[in-house]
């Protein structure tokens, strides 16, 4: 029995180990450029901050792509509550997915 423990240890440190890796290397998991903090003082200095729409907890100072989902980053108006809050202007469209037809 001691005999197979070592190796079983061994091998889920491995294991966690290379999942951690492929983690680090994700898209999904790539940080933040600018922290809120750094976001909301841009904000209030009047510089433009860009953020994504599906992930609003992400911000830039350069226009572009998100790194997640491709998605063209968007100009945010303020940020409440570490997310995003973008301008709804005429590009943005509501969607009730509940409604029926």
């Amino acid at each position: 029995m001691k005999k197979l423990i070592l190796p079983l240890i061994a091998s889920l440190t491995l294991l966690a180990s290379s999942t951690y890796a492929a983690d680090a290397s994700d898209p999904l998991n790539k940080p933040s450029p600018l922290t809120v903090e750094q976001a909301t003082q841009l904000l209030h200095d009047g510089k433009p901050v860009y953020s994504c729409g599906m992930k609003p907890n992400w911000f830039s100072d350069a226009p572009g792509q998100c790194p997640c989902c491709t998605m063209q980053l968007e100009k945010v108006k303020d940020i409440k509550d570490g997310s995003a809050v973008f301008d709804t202007g005429s590009q943005s469209m509501p969607m009730n997915m509940m409604e029926k037809q």
